[in-house]
């Protein structure tokens, strides 16, 4: 199972991840948006974590200033969102493409940018962060979505129990999940038990 972690700002959060084998480790690169991570910090975090593909996560930058940061920062694969980088997608031909579709839009919309999308994307984060109804959008359309889910690996991004995992991945095709790190209670403190729960779970 795929996991990615997504919006790391500490150490703590990367040290933790890669320990659970993470296969992508995300940071927000794009100044000016909440989470976002100064590159001197996310190199210093980066030296100290080796195992997962390192993501930039942007939200709104222009083709020019992803390009540049894939290069600065030599990424391994680039996040964007479909909500503002559908159509530029095709400039990013040769780079490992993750693409955030909400969860909360309609489902044609989201039926519309799965097929739109995956000739250009590596994998789809499909993130119900906004939307607590997520169970309902995916059973009551199971067919279609796992019709979707097959056009390319695709992780999911919810507010999910351990109790929901399971029973999830039986009737749906994803490849994994998506998770989020946060603050720090304080430098080098953190507590993990409900994500801990999650990765148990998931057998990491």
């Amino acid at each position: 199972m795929l996991v990615k972690a997504s919006s790391v700002t500490n150490l703590t959060d990367a040290r933790y991840f890669a320990a659970k084998e993470v296969n992508y480790l995300g940071f927000n690169l794009e100044e000016g948006s909440p989470g976002y991570l100064e590159p001197a910090s996310m190199k210093a975090i980066r030296e100290w974590i080796a195992g997962p593909h390192i993501v930039g996560e942007f939200e709104n930058a222009g083709i020019d200033h992803v390009l540049a940061a894939i290069e600065f920062y030599n990424l391994d694969v680039v996040q964007l969102k479909a909500d503002n980088h559908l159509k530029v997608l095709d400039e990013f031909y040769g780079a490992e493409l993750i693409l955030q579709v909400n969860g909360s839009s309609d489902l044609s919309t989201m039926e519309q940018i799965f097929r739109l999308a995956s000739p250009f994307t590596s994998c789809f984060l499909l993130d119900f962060g906004q939307n607590q109804d997520w169970e309902s959008i995916l059973l009551e359309e199971r067919d279609l979505w796992n019709e979707l889910l097959g056009l390319r690996p695709t992780l999911i991004q919810a507010g999910f129990s351990q109790e929901q995992i399971a029973p999830l991945f039986k009737k749906l095709n994803f490849a994994g999940i998506g998770v989020t790190g946060g603050e720090e209670e304080m430098v080098g403190v953190k507590s993990f038990d409900e994500i801990d729960e999650i990765f148990d779970a998931i057998g990491r």
